[in-house]
């Protein structure tokens, strides 16, 4: 490398390269492109390929000749920008001042939290900063018709739990600053899906319901039909002077509630619900709070845990269950590194 070169930094398709290759993986591609080589090679997934146009192989290379040319004389950011759109829009806020409970903690947290099996004691108390992470997921669910409904969850990044906010415009002064999304967002996002997953589960149900009394209507119909095709065809067995081949008839038989099987699996098909959750942007809220810090003792272990309570509702937080992701209340211990477990998991 020449001494004009590390005094200017890393030139244009260095960065280029860097770009594709990050992206690509973002969005589950393997790629192997070092920074010494003009070539790379990128193995993606079928659903990046199509949206590049190419093959699941993806040679990679600045040359126009290439199947996606990483240049910026070339179509590459046209080409490239469904899978930049598809990456979710982060807002940074900051609440620099908030008040905060000064009064013993113990009594609160008998009262709202239930412990299962294990003793926990309050050690005490001190003020602290902490993230919650609101995230907005466009749900759809595509069947033989089409729901969709975005969704918000926020979750408090430290512990995962879910945590009902209230509108953060109203929650006194708030700052926006600049931010980009934090390595630790994919924790986030899966903890916050989950609970998206159970908000759906109850906000589908109308559209889910609507779907099998249609479902079961027109199983009814295509039953009803074979059947009394069956019907007809025995009625007018039974008017013929000859006798009816007995083999004749339960292949005809046979054939008919195969062909029966066959269109209800159809129906059934067209009916299934493919649910797609696509995560739309993530507010950071930087927050003071109240970590409240409690000892764990079950059987000869132990381990100190923080609770939150909250600045903005100015109540506790629940904790999150390690197993399912559920935010709870009660809670039981596991025996070997005493993770937190809701009732049903424990």
């Amino acid at each position: 490398m020449t001494a004009d070169r590390m005094e200017s930094g890393p030139t244009i398709a260095d960065r280029l390269r860097e770009f594709a290759s990050r992206l690509l993986e973002r969005r589950g591609a393997v790629v192997d492109w070092r920074a010494e080589t003009n070539q790379g090679l990128a193995l993606l997934p079928p659903e990046v390929a199509q949206t590049l146009g190419c093959l699941e192989i993806l040679p990679l290379a600045a040359e126009t000749d290439s199947p996606l040319p990483v240049s910026l004389t070339s179509d590459f950011l046209d080409r490239v920008e469904p899978l930049v759109l598809a990456e979710p829009q982060v807002v940074c806020l900051r609440i620099p001042e908030a008040y905060l409970k000064r009064s013993s903690m113990s009594e609160p947290v008998g009262r709202a939290f239930t412990w299962l099996n294990a003793r926990v004691r309050v050690q005490g108390a001190e003020p602290t900063r902490t993230e919650y992470h609101t995230w907005y997921f466009l749900a759809t669910l595509d069947s033989a018709d089409r729901w969709q409904q975005v969704v918000r969850v926020n979750v408090n990044a430290s512990t995962g739990a879910e945590i009902p906010l209230p509108d953060l415009m109203d929650a006194g002064a708030v700052r926006v600053e600049p931010g980009n999304l934090p390595a630790e967002h994919h924790c986030t996002q899966l903890s916050a899906a989950r609970s998206a997953l159970r908000h759906l589960d109850f906000q589908s149900r109308p559209f889910v319901e609507r779907l099998e009394g249609r479902l079961g209507r027109d199983r009814q119909r295509l039953q009803g039909y074979y059947r009394a095709l069956l019907r007809d065809d025995s009625r007018r067995a039974a008017r013929r002077v000859t006798e009816q081949d007995s083999a004749q008839k339960a292949a005809k038989a046979k054939a008919v509630e195969l062909e029966l099987r066959r269109k209800l699996a159809e129906l059934d098909e067209r009916y299934a619900c493919r649910l797609d959750l696509t995560p739309l942007a993530l507010v950071r809220t930087d927050c003071p709070a109240l970590a409240v810090r409690c000892h764990v003792l079950r059987r000869s272990a132990g381990r100190t845990i923080p609770i939150f309570w909250n600045a903005l509702t100015k109540e506790l937080e629940p904790l999150c269950c390690s197993r399912c992701g559920v935010s709870t209340f009660t809670l039981a211990f596991s025996d070997d590194r005493l993770a937190t477990c809701c009732a049903s998991c424990q």
